[in-house]
């Protein structure tokens, strides 16, 4: 049993490459629906750290945490970003103010931030340095896309990476906020996808793109 626990540990604390490589693609990505699943293979990794922590903490609550992670945020997420991006009419491609190879060094720098950032907290929060730095990747790496993109939909799933980085920094740091919060988070982000999807629509019926940087030209 030891040695599924050591091994459970280290999983948890190698899963970071896998998010921070997430954001570096996600940065580099060309395709809004490239960057839907990125988001969902995000979440898989995020689901995968709760089942590690439910197993070495022998956690019933953090099992059921993972378990609504997984439908939420891996499959009903995705599905409706992705039906919304195969109902839109418009150019699919990402719109940046910033070029792909651009996007990638300042995530990359971001990432480098949070490594910097977090080493002065890691003794006194007892947390992996990895996992501590990647959450704060994820919120930096979320306010960077809903900045940089010119897609309504895109900074909506700059929004969503940004929140995964709150849930991961409060997954790793108390081992999970009660269940009942994380009820409700999910909940509201399932509604506020659904609202998001409806504006995005509409956007799109009243001004036939999707570039919200346009919007700019109503101010009086």
């Amino acid at each position: 049993m030891e040695l599924f626990e050591f091994a459970a540990a280290k999983a948890l604390a190698s899963s970071a490459a896998f998010l921070l490589m997430t954001l570096l693609l996600m940065a580099a990505a060309k395709r809004i629906s490239t960057c839907v699943a990125l988001f969902a293979v995000q979440c898989a990794v995020i689901t995968a750290q709760i089942l590690g922590i439910a197993y070495v903490h022998r956690s019933g609550a953090a099992l059921a945490v993972a378990v609504m992670v997984l439908i939420v945020k891996v499959i009903a997420i995705p599905y409706a970003l992705m039906w919304i991006v195969k109902e839109i009419k418009t150019v699919r491609e990402v719109m940046s103010s910033t070029t792909a190879a651009q996007s990638v060094f300042i995530t990359a720098g971001l990432i480098l931030l949070s490594f910097f950032a977090v080493r002065p907290y890691v003794r006194a929060l007892r947390v992996d340095e990895n996992m501590l730095a990647a959450s704060i990747a994820l919120v930096l790496t979320g306010a960077f896309l809903m900045v940089s993109r010119k897609k309504a939909l895109m900074q909506v799933i700059g929004l969503l990476v940004l929140e995964n980085g709150i849930f991961l920094a409060a997954l790793i740091t108390t081992f999970g906020m009660p269940l009942i919060i994380e009820v409700g988070i999910s909940f509201d982000l399932l509604m506020g996808v659904f609202l998001m999807g409806l504006f995005v629509f509409r956007i799109r019926d009243t001004f036939d793109h999707l570039d919200v940087s346009k919007l700019r030209r109503l101010r009086g």
